[in-house]
């Protein structure tokens, strides 16, 4: 065999030493010490690439550092051999291929980006035909004002990768200021380094200078030329390769002839689908030969992903052999009409009450009505004077709910001169008033004559009347305080694709329809579906190694073959059909991942249960509240007081009522009610804007028309007392003297709520899932 047929083609072409191609030391220019000095180890370094683009945070094997300089040595005896004239030893060039072999495997991955795009063959080329720069500590690779060589010009591209040792680049051509420390793997240069259409620097400078001794190899126009020189005849291929897809039928084949009965391509042989898509147009084969000589040919191996410098969003993939796996973040949110509608008020309507105890010849009763949900929550009704044992009411009031369990009523007879005395009480179970509700309640109270030696509950008490009342409740279905249930799922398996199969074509077609098709997987469950980090990985095959092998092709390159084919509008009909194919697979994968989730709240509910751990509804906090609410408008309703102090026998009250959050000059003020006295009824309801306040201020006045209004009582609600609605009764201080002359507590009734917060959690589902148009 003669061994110069097969030397390599950079070591045979080398003539000169210490030039800009040489492989001792690079090129003559700034002074040094000693190109290569024997007595400096050559370890490799341990870290990781710029370019870890699978994430990984462990280190990078340092077999590179060991076996590139035997590698480096052996081509440089190799052409120092060849240069004398003399014959290579076989056993060198068997040195030099099994070297060449592990540093191929090695340098795969310190760039995987790179290396990704070619395959064993092609990688071979590509390190047969790099010049590989040796440099020292404090050389400069380019730039610096020390420099007294510089690169010849050249219309190629060249830029530089770090094999091993470490370098800084800087932005100044001079080689002072700010820099960027390089470690093995990165790819730098005075000019950015691109592969078709995909630019895949990793910094560009002015200035390069090596901080230890680093092997760098030269990448240029020639040394891609050269290790895909294939490409020159394997173009066709690419482009009959792409136009068997059946996801590419409604672009490539022409319209089939209606007379005809319907060929299925999974039916025919394959000889009979060469016949088929040899009938083709010119324009689709002049549409997918220019798009085929931009492709770029991806080799993974088994669970390996899909590396790229721009989104995956930006190209479409084509697998030419293996299978694939499209990943991503699978994320179900409840939806906010899903929840079981929640309990959130009460408006007990008092209509009347009959036989009431108490009444004499000579004092009718002034009846009242005092309900009392909880231990706090509690409204009471107008004292309706002289009325005597059967009293009407008719008043409405309101309660917030939040889980009590009971409440209670309590009809009072109200005396101006002593305490008030008991006419009958009640408790009611609250699960019992149903929405709608609408009866009658017995009242008891204590015995005025007890036998103490009883032992009965019945015996203690006496009936005193009936209380008539209805009931209707308020319920809330969203609460945006309270978040919606989530769960996800990381990298789930959306799609497994096949041989000849697309991906990306659809959502290029259809835009965000595409996406929105996806989630509409979910919207016959009460969820809300979200997907995201989309990744695209070789399928791991048990035993077997083999590579998938993915096309890559930009969007501007498919849109326009997609263009040239003049069969847009059908080929966007077929998308729409895939895209429906697809949510019907995502839709399997949601009802699979929602019975997981179900067993998986089972198991939790049960370990709950076995240790007594009840779970407790969470409190809204206040300052969520204040945030989310800020700039809310707030309903506010007065409806009336009781016990205010009276201005006299002769002078009764004209009260009226300010409300207003702390520090706000916007306020809601009742009308006069003139002569009404100590118990105002107003029914007066306003609104104003919320911006956060932690209070809410009432004051009662007493209108004068000569002279000034009297203060005659306060109260505040607090932000934890109305951050989840509020109605009820607030206790009033009275102001100034009066406080002495005060025998009962005074109470004003209120009730706030606010509109819903423009920024809360919106149904997305709700939106058009219509795939009849793309955005």
């Amino acid at each position: 065999m003669n061994n110069r047929a097969i030397s390599l083609p950079d070591l045979a072409a080398e003539k000169k030493r210490n030039t800009a191609a040489s492989l001792s030391e690079g090129f003559a220019g700034s002074h040094h010490k000693g190109a290569l000095a024997t007595n400096v180890p050559w370890p490799g370094r341990p870290g990781l690439s710029k370019r870890a683009y699978d994430g990984s945070k462990e280190a990078w094997p340092n077999s590179l550092g060991r076996v590139l300089p035997l590698y480096y040595r052996c081509r440089q005896l190799i052409l120092t051999t060849e240069k004398r004239g003399r014959r290579v030893p076989q056993k060198l060039h068997t040195d030099a291929r099994a070297l060449e072999k592990v540093v191929a495997k090695e340098i795969r991955n310190i760039h995987p980006l790179l290396f990704q795009r070619m395959d064993d063959r092609q990688l071979d080329r590509f390190l047969r035909t790099m010049t590989f720069l040796r440099l020292s500590i404090g050389r400069w690779i380019f730039g610096s004002e020390v420099l007294k060589a510089e690169w010849p010009r050249t219309e190629q591209m060249r830029c530089f990768m770090l094999l091993t040792g470490r370098v800084n680049i800087y932005r100044d051509g001079n080689g002072v200021g700010e820099f960027l420390e390089l470690l093995p793997g990165s790819i730098f240069g005075e000019q950015p380094f691109r592969m078709g259409d995909e630019q895949i620097n990793d910094a560009v400078g002015g200035a390069a200078h090596c901080e230890e001794p680093s092997i760098v190899g030269m990448l240029t126009t020639d040394v891609l030329e050269a290790a895909f020189a294939d490409r020159i005849y394997g173009n066709p291929r690419i482009a009959q390769k792409i136009r068997h897809s059946p996801a590419l039928q409604r672009a490539v084949l022409p319209e089939p002839d209606p007379a005809k009965p319907k060929v299925e391509l999974e039916h025919l042989s394959a000889q009979e689908k060469a016949e088929v898509f040899e009938t083709i147009s010119s324009a689709v084969r002049s549409g997918l030969d220019e798009m085929a000589k931009l492709v770029a040919v991806l080799h993974l191996m088994p669970g390996e992903p899909i590396f790229t410098t721009d989104s995956l969003d930006e190209s479409v993939f084509y697998i030419e052999e293996g299978r694939v796996e499209v990943k991503a973040d699978v994320t179900l949110i409840e939806k906010p009409e899903s929840r079981t509608p929640k309990r959130t008020r009460i408006h007990i309507m008092l209509e009347r009450a009959e036989k009431l105890a108490g009444n004499s010849i000579f004092d009718k009763l002034d009846p009242y009505v005092i309900v009392k949900l909880g231990e706090y929550k509690r409204f009471q009704t107008p004292v309706q004077w002289n009325t005597g044992v059967n009293p009407f009411f008719n008043y409405d009031g309101t309660l917030t709910f939040n889980g009590e369990e009971e409440v209670t009523f309590t009809v009072m007879d109200y005396d101006k001169f002593t305490s008030d005395s008991l006419c009958g009480s009640c408790t009611i179970p609250v699960h019992t008033l149903t929405d709608g509700y609408n009866g009658k309640a017995d009242l008891y109270r204590p015995k005025s004559s007890v036998n103490m030696m009883s032992s009965t509950d019945s015996d203690l008490m006496e009936k005193a009347g009936k209380l008539f009342f209805s009931v209707k409740w308020d319920y809330e279905a969203f609460n945006p305080l309270i978040p919606p249930k989530t769960k996800t799922w990381p990298d789930q398996v959306l799609f497994n694709l096949f041989q000849d199969s697309i991906w990306g074509h659809e959502r290029l077609m259809l835009q965000n329809v595409f996406m929105r098709a996806l989630q509409g997987a979910a919207s016959s469950t009460k969820y809300r579906l979200e997907l995201a980090n989309f990744s695209i990985r070789a399928a791991e095959l048990k035993g077997t190694e083999d590579r998938c092998v993915v096309m890559k092709i930009a969007n501007d390159r498919f849109i326009d073959f997609i263009k040239k084919s003049q069969r847009e509008k059908a080929f966007l009909q077929a998308c729409r059909l895939q895209a429906l194919d697809k949510q019907q697979i995502v839709k399997g994968l949601i009802m699979d991942l929602l019975q997981r989730w179900s067993i998986e709240e089972q198991n939790e509910q049960l370990r709950r249960g076995l240790l007594g751990d009840a779970p407790v509804e969470e409190a809204v906090d206040p300052n969520k509240f204040r945030s989310m609410y800020n700039g809310v408008k707030a309903h506010i309703r007065i409806r009336n007081a009781t016990n205010l102090t009276s201005g006299g026998w002769f002078d009764k009250l004209d009260p009226y009522t300010i409300v207003r959050f702390r520090g706000s000059k916007e306020e809601v003020r009742t009308s006069v009610l003139a002569d009404s006295g100590s118990d105002p009824i107003w029914d007066c309801e306003g609104s104003m804007t919320y911006h956060g306040e932690v209070a809410l201020e009432i004051s009662v006045w007493d209108f004068d028309r000569y002279s000034a209004d009297s203060l005659l009582a306060t109260g505040v609600v607090q932000v934890e007392q109305f951050c989840s609605g509020f109605d009820g009764m607030i206790p009033l201080s009275i102001a100034g003297n009066k406080r002495k002359r005060a025998k009962k507590q005074a109470m004003i009734t209120i009730g706030i709520l606010f509109d819903r917060p423009p920024d809360a959690i919106l149904d997305q589902d709700a939106k058009e899932n219509t795939l009849g148009r793309t955005s």
